[in-house]
């Protein structure tokens, strides 16, 4: 199906009109795609009013430098911020999950001194009455030396997973699978990762690398923690439900084995499928790199 820009536009702001189900796929994903440029856009033509429209008033910046912005203060910073000199996109994804979206992508500009900076980032938009509304957004900045393309890879073998999970109200159960999360991490465990990582996981680590299911899995086979690092608390947590997606929004503030301390936020994205919740994907960045 063809449509303008013009009729993507209306159909994915009518102000004032009564509420409307979510669009077909097809012109959910064209909206989305819409959106998506007209906000990359607004950050070179700076257009504080389109960002204030764009976002829903729960909304919540994950920044490339691991702060968190509410609505208020990212329309603010927006309206202060000076032009970019030029931006562009790449490697736009857009994954629909019911009245929830994410969607993936690399954005690209030129920093103070004219070089070439890229950013990853994970959008979350939310279908409110007549809109899509942008509920989080987390950039990370591409490392010099991390791959452009996502990495993908052959899965570890590993024996099933056989623990249970909490049987408990959904946010407490979503507290406590964070908590595993991290705690599978710590142990190398990936047989739980490989329970509980949906088939489309996708994850962006602190060096802005994008990684599916796979090259994910065998990552975390690796005893990261175990070689590196001597602590890995997990604090700052916050779990936000939209519809039968979650995002929990955390922090955790390492230290390893040298001594360096460092911190790190991420924002991992949930759904649930067939009564169990499973991560479609996480998202990290780096706050405080590590230091004395």
């Amino acid at each position: 199906m063809a449509l303008s820009l013009s009729t993507l536009f209306v159909l994915s702001g009518m102000v004032g009109s009564a509420a409307q189900p979510v669009p077909a796929h097809d012109v959910a994903e064209a909206q989305l795609r819409v959106i998506n440029h007209r906000f990359i856009g607004a950050t070179v033509d700076v257009h504080g009013d389109l960002m204030e429209d764009l976002t829903h008033e729960d909304f919540l910046l994950t920044d490339s430098d691991g702060s968190w912005r509410g609505r208020a203060e990212f329309v603010a910073s927006m309206r202060r911020q000076p032009p970019l000199p030029a931006a562009s996109n790449e490697g736009m994804q857009v994954r629909l999950f019911g009245p929830v979206a994410v969607v993936h992508g690399l954005f690209a500009t030129l920093d103070g001194a004219g070089r070439l900076a890229r950013v990853r980032y994970t959008d979350v938009h939310v279908w409110r009455d007549t809109a899509w509304r942008l509920v989080s957004v987390q950039n990370t900045l591409l490392a010099d030396d991390a791959a452009v393309r996502p990495r993908s890879g052959t899965p570890p073998g590993y024996a099933a997973w056989t623990g249970p999970d909490p049987s408990e109200d959904d946010t407490s159960l979503l507290q406590a699978l964070n908590e595993s999360y991290v705690k599978a991490f710590r142990d190398a465990d990936v047989a739980w990762y490989g329970a509980h990582l949906a088939s489309d996981y996708v994850m962006v680590s602190g060096d802005g690398a994008q990684w599916d299911r796979a090259a994910a899995l065998s990552r975390f086979s690796q005893p990261t923690f175990a070689s590196t690092m001597s602590s890995f608390p997990v604090d700052k947590v916050t779990v936000r439900r939209f519809h039968h997606v979650a995002l929990i929004h955390a922090e955790n503030a390492y230290q390893l084995k040298d001594g360096r301390k460092g911190v790190s936020r991420y924002t991992d994205i949930w759904q649930k499928r067939d009564g169990r919740w499973l991560c479609v994907a996480a998202h990290i960045s780096v706050h405080r790199a590590p230091a004395l």
